[in-house]
């Protein structure tokens, strides 16, 4: 049990040291501000139906699937001030969180 809680401690210090970085701090702030706005979120709910709808009718192989892939492309917000730096950020994040995963398992498989 003692191992465990050291190891807990451990994890929570990372966190707390990964939650203190410029980035981590800098996507949550994007995070929230896509989240507070209306239009985003509208919009996002509406690519994700279209997502789900685009994955049925590949799945039925129904041949409007191109037409709603057309109307998708159409609405997709990737040039969004807000939306093109959450992106960034978060592919900022991902990566490091990668690295330390990575860094993780293949110390622990040595």
């Amino acid at each position: 049990m003692n191992q465990l809680n050291r190891s807990l401690d451990c994890a929570k210090q990372l966190n707390k040291y990964l939650l203190n970085l410029d980035v981590i701090k800098e996507y949550q702030k994007y995070e929230q501000l896509i989240h507070q706005d209306d239009k985003i979120e509208k919009l996002e709910a509406k690519m994700k139906a279209y997502q789900k709808k685009i994955v049925n009718q590949k799945s039925k192989q129904d041949e409007t699937v191109v037409k709603t892939i057309e109307e998708y492309q159409k609405i997709k917000f990737e040039n969004h001030p807000l939306v093109v730096n959450y992106l960034y950020l978060k592919e900022e994040v991902d990566s490091l969180l990668q690295s330390i995963n990575t860094y993780i398992n293949g110390q622990l498989l040595k």
